[in-house]
């Protein structure tokens, strides 16, 4: 079965090729809520994007000024990737809204350095209003509180390859760090040589080019249908999957492999799964916390009990991803012990008689999660088409991969 683009890759190159001065071309992106709202909200920036035969035309290096409220639903990083660029940049107030929990999810540690550069942030029942920097500044010299999340770090990068001068951002603790060497990874092939160390980035200034790219599968989104191998199994095959990607969420291929499942790779970009599953998870998700959902279903189907750490931040995305999992072991008949706010750890158990619908919480990587779960002993799902958020087709695939 085939994958859609990445979602982390795709609003990261989008927002690069509107900051690079010429046109850029894009394709294989994500064609999904998130992207498209990335895209319209560049439009609403007065940034050009121009859709042709699933090629993305973008004509960047203008100064954005926005046209109306942008809409940027549940997208998190779409707020987090554009707020940096327009706190400092933006010729005028910018009003943004989006679905409630967007603007619930922590945002401080990034509005307080951008604050003290002179923008102003006023929050209220629908949404925000940002008001910038009056005088966008040449460099950035930041230290910033990135527990919570990596983008806060991503999206100040992004910001500051778009100014002249060389910036340097700091830190002492980072959630998520494999997201920051997938930014560094995707400002290198807009020719921004930026160089990323252990607390340190530093971002040359005035260096952004605009390119023609083709961007990379998901492994975010391929990654119940790699574990589906496992529960099942049986031999899959996924593509386009690059294995020199940057994106945190292939570890799952070492995951898989630890716990007894068969990887080899076919060619450049087709990966091979053979299970079934012959042990419990031991993992680590510091860098890949996306991952959580999936395995925790995947846990709850397998031979033996599991243990996942490094899930702190959970609870602070679309849905509290920790609760929701618990939830969903339970659901499928095992154990779920929730241990701090970090560690989960499972037991299978045996089919539920008579169970409710699970609820995903309007989160599509709980429904994927929920699929997996669902091979097993079946089972009904609230809201599926909650998936939209980033895999449109999800559904349609699932069924294409079981022959339905």
């Amino acid at each position: 079965m085939r994958i859609p683009g990445s979602k982390s890759v795709t609003n990261r190159a989008l927002l690069l090729a509107a900051l690079a001065p010429g046109t850029s071309h894009l394709q294989g992106g994500l064609e999904a809520e998130d992207t498209r709202w990335m895209r319209q909200a560049l439009r609403d920036l007065g940034i050009p994007v121009v859709e042709q035969g699933g090629t993305w035309g973008i004509q960047g290096g203008g100064r954005p000024r926005a046209q109306g409220p942008l809409w940027l639903g549940a997208s998190g990083t779409t707020l987090r990737f554009l707020l940096p660029w327009l706190a400092l940049c933006a010729e005028g107030p910018v009003r943004l809204e989006g679905d409630p929990r967007l603007f619930e999810r922590p945002l401080g540690p990034l509005l307080g350095p951008l604050e003290a550069l002179g923008a102003q942030w006023s929050a209220d029942a629908s949404g925000a209003w940002l008001r910038p920097s009056p005088v966008p500044p040449g460099r950035l010299e930041l230290k910033v509180d990135a527990r919570l999340s990596s983008q806060f770090l991503s999206g100040l990068a992004l910001a500051a390859a778009g100014l002249p001068g060389p910036s340097l951002l700091t830190w002492e603790e980072v959630a998520s760090p494999s997201y920051l060497t997938l930014t560094t990874q995707w400002l290198r092939r807009f020719s921004c040589g930026a160089i990323l160390e252990a607390g340190r980035w530093q971002i040359p200034g005035g260096a952004l080019q605009p390119r023609d790219l083709v961007l990379p599968g998901d492994w975010s989104g391929a990654a119940a249908f790699l574990a589906a191998a496992g529960v099942t199994g049986r031999r899959l095959q996924v593509s386009p999957l690059d294995p020199e990607d940057a994106q945190g969420d292939r570890t799952m291929v070492a995951l898989l492999e630890a716990a007894g499942c068969a990887i080899r790779w076919l060619d450049a970009q087709t990966l091979e799964v053979q299970g079934p599953l012959r042990r419990g998870l031991d993992a680590d998700l510091t860098d890949c916390p996306d991952l959580g959902p999936v395995l925790a279903a995947l846990a709850a189907l397998a031979p033996g009990p599991s243990e996942l750490r490094g899930l702190h931040t959970l609870p602070l995305k679309e849905c509290d991803r920790l609760d929701a999992s618990a939830e969903l072991v339970r659901w499928l008949g095992g154990q779920a012990e929730v241990i701090g706010d970090h560690t989960l750890r499972v037991a299978p158990g045996r089919a539920v008689a008579d169970r409710s619908p699970f609820n995903p919480r309007n989160d599509h990587r709980m429904a994927f999660a929920a699929a997996l779960g669902g091979l097993r002993w079946g089972g009904d799902l609230l809201d599926p088409h909650c998936v939209a958020k980033t895999f449109p087709d999800f559904w349609e695939v699932w069924r294409g991969m079981l022959g339905c």
